[in-house]
């Protein structure tokens, strides 16, 4: 089903003169890998998203800990889709509780979190290391190798993955004093890290915990003497740990942008002008205003964000024009790390934004936008600041970053988590085990659904490599396929309603300069209405005045 949607070769896409970045296998570290295999052989990219999620509602704290796995073959806009089912959840990690001290229980599940990871991965870390025969969609055998490309996270659980502790960046040779600098530091590879942590082994036994435990505090280590990703070839944390726009960008704008601009403009301003403000096609209004939200999704930041600079310029004394153009620039960098292509002046231009807010920053603390506990700060020491230096790095070396973003990962919490633990008995012992069957279950009926309208169809199960229809451009695997080969069971197939090409339809209506194709309804839905129906039904009360009991009957197209 993915065979049309699928790319094995290193690449590079040109725009112009200048090089565009998209897919990972437009970027360098594609070809790193490639020069290093064999003649003829051919890269599976992993990409693994994990994420610790509570399944029950206010009470029980029952949590969950699932692994999900993809591949970096699938072009990204069909990995992405929910309904194409390209992610697998192929383990749900352990959430143990040491009776130990609380100094040592963080130290404990993280290197129970590595172990499971090794077992759950040691296939595929095998394949890595000596490759594996497998078949693609087309019927052709590959010599496969595996390696780890992206490791799709939020900052906690990217520090756990790379083995550091919460004061140093999982990517980077940065640690908290370091962080607001605004320079790209150098890259903390994964042999360093093993390095340091041979350092520390030779100083102290890994099951001493105590001694263990001090000894990586003073290298800035978590306490994991074995990582999972040691053996993996090709996987260095400073690679696959790429930039998360969803916790990096979005999260980091409402834990600290919005908070300043509440700060500076105040509560009362800025909700008004929130409520005050027009509303357009296209852009949230809020209503209620903003700052009585103490808790919001991905996509009401992004809704805030698209409207912020213009809702704090001349909002109080505080609300300077430095300090206006500083959030313009954060969230401009922000709308530029989430383009789907990249280019080597898009780049420059991205980087560009977020040295204009490290130059202008300082007009934040000058309107005491910035505030703790103790009253105004005059530090920008935040992780998620620090890793916006290495997003240009991750771009060009794994592709952009909406590819790797958790909107997915969250997604799949839902489908995977949440959604089944309701159908279970929510029992700690055994709703993990339920669930594993409910999955099952769900899939095995997917698959079946498939099956049961080829084979009454009597369509060839092989696949072909077929135009693409032009009328209709879906970006569902399962659907399109079935579209090809039994085109008369589509209606009975679960897909997305469809995108379809306007412009391709012959009988459609263009502009004169073939720019723009209009939908028309042609046939009204309604037909022999009352005028007075229509004026209430429809609240036109000034239309049509005349006969409140005569019909609305509908124009004949003139030819």
């Amino acid at each position: 089903m993915f065979a049309n949607y699928m790319t094995f070769d290193p690449h590079v896409v040109l725009r112009g003169a200048e090089r565009e970045y998209s897919e990972f296998f437009t970027g360098d570290r594609a070809h790193h890998i490639q020069d290093q295999l064999i003649e003829g052989a051919t890269i599976i990219p992993i990409i693994i998203g994990s994420d610790k999620t509570p399944v029950t509602k206010h009470t029980g704290r029952l949590e969950m800990h699932p692994v999900f796995v993809t591949v970096g073959n699938i072009q990204s806009d069909v990995r992405m889709q929910a309904t194409s089912h390209a992610w697998r959840c192929v383990a749900f990690m352990p959430i143990p509780s040491f009776d130990v001290h609380p100094d040592f229980q963080t130290l404990l599940v993280s290197r129970v979190f590595h172990r499971c990871m090794d077992i759950v991965f040691g296939s595929l870390k095998q394949s890595a290391q000596t490759s594996y025969f497998m078949t693609d969609g087309l019927g052709c055998i590959r010599n496969c190798f595996t390696p780890l490309v992206s490791y799709i996270a939020d900052l906690p659980e990217q520090q756990l993955v790379a083995c550091v502790s919460k004061n140093a960046s999982p990517v980077t040779t940065a640690t908290l004093p370091e962080f607001s600098d605004g320079q790209l530091h150098p890259p903390r590879s994964g042999m360093s890290t093993l390095q340091l942590i041979q350092q520390v082994c030779s100083e102290a036994d890994p099951w001493d915990i105590k001694r263990f435990q001090k000894q990586a505090k003073l290298v800035k280590l978590l306490g994991v003497h074995q990582p999972f990703w040691r053996d993996w070839k090709f996987a260095d944390p400073t690679f696959f740990l790429n930039g998360e726009i969803l916790h990096t960008c979005h999260k980091f704008f409402f834990d600290h942008i919005l908070k300043w601009c509440k700060e500076v403009a105040g509560n009362y301003l800025l909700d008004t002008r929130y409520k005050t403000q027009h509303k357009r096609i296209a852009v949230r209004h809020f209503g209620l205003g903003v700052s009585h939200i103490k808790q919001m999704t991905g996509r009401e930041h992004r809704d805030i964000q698209r409207t912020i600079v213009p809702m704090i310029a001349g909002a109080g004394a505080n609300s300077t024009p430095l300090f206006v153009y500083s959030i313009r620039s954060m969230t401009e960098f922000i709308y530029q790390a989430q383009n789907p292509t990249h280019t080597n002046s898009s780049l420059a231009s991205m980087v560009g934004a977020l040295k204009e807010f490290h130059a202008t920053k300082q007009a934040v603390v000058d309107a005491e936008g910035r505030r703790g506990a103790k009253g105004v700060r005059d530090d920008f020491n935040i992780p998620k600041l620090e890793l916006m230096q290495s997003f240009a790095r991750n771009i060009t070396n794994n592709g952009t970053l909406m590819q790797y973003t958790a909107d997915v990962t969250k997604r799949l919490l839902i489908t995977h988590c949440k959604l089944p633990f309701e159908r279970t008995s929510r029992q700690a012992a055994t709703f993990v085990d339920q669930i594993v069957v409910i999955l099952n279950c769900e899939e095995s009926m997917r698959r079946f659904d498939l099956y049961h309208i080829l084979h009454l169809s009597q369509a060839p199960l092989e696949n072909a490599v077929l135009q693409e229809d032009e009328e209709v451009t879906t970006i569902d695997p399962a659907l399109s396929f079935i579209s090809r080969v039994a085109p008369e069971q589509e209606h009975s197939f679960k897909g997305p309603r469809p995108f379809r090409n306007h412009f391709a339809n012959p009988k459609g209506f263009h502009s004169s300069d073939g720019a723009i194709a209009f939908h028309v309804t042609v046939q009204p839905d309604h037909t022999g209405i009352l005028v007075v129906e229509m004026q209430r039904d429809y609240n036109l009360p000034h239309a049509m005045q005349g006969n409140p009991h005569e019909s609305v009957e509908p124009h004949n197209r003139q030819g």
